[in-house]
């Protein structure tokens, strides 16, 4: 990601709509793995940007771990703390074995190359504890690479079918899998499109630009309705810009032979 970016991610995070809904589905994803387990939860944002989410889950009540590649980012989270921050790659996890309840993964994978997503996902499965859950969520649709790509990051783009590979390939059983942000594709979608083509003269920036506040809080509305059908209902939807999962690792102990980093 740019450096520049991460001081525009940080203030987006605050009232955009695309952010208020993501932070929306994964604490409803959350609610659901802390309802089952009956307790608060020890939770990695495994590439916790500017630390919103992790954030958002400590005052729900959960012991939050952010980890991120980048100082700037981590420098930002910690103004938002107070909860651990560790500054590693999300491909390799400084944590015991089983450390974990849950591991966030939010657009992140689409950052490493495809060839490292494997082991990112195997390192997920190794500090979750027998049970516990990936919540994933992916850029989707390499057709629609754009301007926004470059400026964040994004290697490439998945599709649902992708993604569901990868989660079986490393041990992981998907228990909600959906596109997101849905209802907002055609239009989205021609502005990507429109957007691929890099712009002769100036770096690439992000799409996280404002908008008017009524226009704003509208899709942000909609995109909270998405989530009480796909995480709420477990309703998959056909088409998105991204990709949604919940995903949990096996109730047996048997893990990739790896020795733990601690």
């Amino acid at each position: 990601m740019l450096e520049a970016e991460y001081a525009v991610m940080r203030a987006a995070e605050e009232t955009h709509w695309w952010y208020r809904g993501l932070h929306d589905q994964v604490r409803r994803a959350v609610a659901l793995c802390r309802r089952e387990a009956g307790r608060p939860l020890r939770i990695l944002d495994a590439g916790c940007g500017t630390g919103k989410v992790a954030a958002l889950l400590a005052a729900d009540g959960h012991a939050v771990t952010g980890l991120d590649l980048s100082a700037t980012a981590l420098a930002l989270a910690g103004r938002r703390g107070p909860f651990p921050l560790t500054r590693a790659s999300a491909a390799a996890l400084p944590f015991a074995d089983a450390s974990f309840d849950v591991v966030l993964s939010l657009d992140v994978l689409a950052n490493l190359p495809p060839a490292a997503l494997p082991r990112a996902l195997a390192d997920c499965r190794r500090v979750l504890v027998p049970g516990g859950r990936l919540v994933c969520n992916i850029v989707a649709f390499q057709a629609l690479y754009s301007e926004h790509d470059r400026a964040v990051g994004v290697v490439r783009r998945y599709t649902r079918a992708q993604l569901a590979g990868l989660l079986a390939e490393a041990g992981f059983t998907t228990q909600r899998l959906t596109y997101g942000n849905t209802l907002l594709f055609p239009a989205a979608a021609l502005v990507r499109l429109w957007r691929r083509r890099p712009r002769p003269g100036r770096p690439p920036r992000s799409d996280l630009a404002p908008l008017p506040p009524a226009v704003n809080a509208a899709l942000a509305g909609l995109r909270r309705l998405e989530n009480i059908l796909t995480v709420d209902w477990g309703l998959p939807l056909p088409v998105g810009l991204s990709v949604f999962a919940v995903a949990r690792a096996p109730l047996a102990a048997s893990r990739p032979n790896r020795q733990s980093r601690t």
